[in-house]
């Protein structure tokens, strides 16, 4: 049942109100009083309730009253379920509801110690639904499905106006205090992003795939590094997820792709989506492959996407006159390659690292995922509920494990 109230007829060209006028006077039966006026004549004029604005500073103070659950790692191997104060949104900020979060390797490394950041909410790879936005937003609306780039950039740093904005100064410091460490926060049921990084994606698009835009936005971003043309060769050394996500990349560009990888399981994934020529170096000389392979020049791209010295040590030797290096894995503890310095010099080589991705980045996957140009299912080795994350960050993940993705 809709309420009805009424409104003068002289008023009809004027603009109707931000909210109805006082509410009606009723009669004992539930039917509507009429306010008369002696001089003017009265029409009736339906107002749907539900639909008119909440008033921002009550639904905040509502929301504000809510809980919600989050896993929160409090120290090294410790992480428990817990309900919290849900957030709530502050002007220019969007109240989002996680529903899909895969597990980086940066939250396991939190919680084994090799990173104390607690209290920490983990959760940098997520998707969800909008539960509220501005109601003047022309873009966005409750219900639609997103995927949060949640790193900050501030917009006006010396690498923001200069189209870097992976490497805002302030992309680790915390927009606000919230009383615990984000890291995304996609391991927490809600989340009030900025809207600026809030990406709308399709209805049709698959929220378990879409968690995996944010790992899909850094390959991007190294590809670019690389300045790979059509038709060229990449040899990818290390195929877990972001190695593999490289392989799909790459041959969306039609290039020759080779792959190098300890792991039998990851080589068949390898394969799966797309790799030409894969090699275990266990068995056989990576180096050798790559010359092999493109007639002795070497690679014309190497992308290093495990994080050991050998690996880099090999994709120096693997990398051909003219090409691009590019270490993508980082490296703990840190470590040195021991590089000729003649070889880089007269074969014109370069190296590059590769850090994070850029919101360009990060859009770009978003729509890629959501043409339909790529598919991330292959990369989803299981999904588990949100309570059971603190013993899957407990587990070693075995070669076969790409992303586990947390259904909220």
């Amino acid at each position: 049942m809709r309420p009805w109230t009424y409104w003068p007829r002289d008023h009809l060209d004027e603009p109707w109100p931000e909210r109805p006028p006082p509410s009606p006077r009723f009669h004992a039966s539930g039917r509507p009083q009429l306010r008369h006026s002696p001089t003017r004549s009265i029409l009736p004029v339906c107002y749907n309730m539900a639909a008119l604005p909440v008033p921002t500073e009550a639904r905040r103070m509502k929301m504000s009253t809510e809980l919600m659950r989050a896993v929160i790692i409090t120290g090294p191997r410790t992480a428990t379920l817990e309900r919290i104060r849900r957030w709530s949104p502050e002007p220019g900020e969007v109240l989002v509801r996680c529903k899909t979060a895969a597990i980086c390797t940066t939250e396991r490394r939190i919680f084994l110690g090799d990173r104390a950041l607690y209290p920490t909410i983990g959760g940098h790879e997520f998707a969800g639904i909008v539960e509220w936005v501005d109601e003047d937003d022309p873009e966005l609306k409750p219900g639609d499905y997103v995927a949060i780039d949640a790193v900050n950039r501030c917009g006006h740093c010396y690498y923001c106006i200069r189209g870097h904005d992976n490497l805002c100064v302030d992309m680790y410091k915390p927009r606000k205090d919230y009383g615990y460490i984000l890291i995304g926060g996609g391991f927490a049921e809600y989340v009030t992003p900025l809207r600026s990084q809030v990406v709308k994606l399709p209805p049709t698009v698959n929220l378990e795939e879409a968690s995996l835009i944010e790992p899909l936005a850094c390959c991007i971003h190294s590809i670019k590094k690389a300045q790979l043309s059509l038709g060229e060769t990449m040899a990818i050394i290390g195929a877990g997820t972001m190695g593999t996500m490289h392989v799909m990349l790459a041959k969306l560009m039609g290039a020759r792709v080779i792959v190098s990888d300890v792991d039998e399981a990851r080589l068949d994934l390898a394969r799966r989506v797309g790799a030409d020529v894969t090699v275990n170096p266990r068995r056989d000389d990576p180096v050798k492959l790559v010359r092999d392979y493109t007639d002795g020049r070497g690679a014309d791209v190497v992308i290093v996407a495990a994080s050991a010295k050998e690996a880099g040590q090999q994709g120096l030797a693997m990398v051909g006159r003219l090409g691009r290096l590019v270490l993508y894995a980082s490296l703990y503890p840190p470590g040195n390659l021991e590089i000729d310095w003649n070889h880089i010099h007269y074969e014109e080589i370069m190296i590059t690292g590769t850090e994070g991705k850029s919101g360009e980045d990060f859009r770009q996957a978003a729509a890629l995922l959501g043409s339909g140009a790529i598919s991330l299912r292959p990369l989803i080795s299981k999904v588990i509920p949100l309570h059971e994350l603190p013993q899957e960050l407990a587990l070693k993940p075995t070669g076969e494990t790409q992303r586990v993705v947390v259904r909220l």
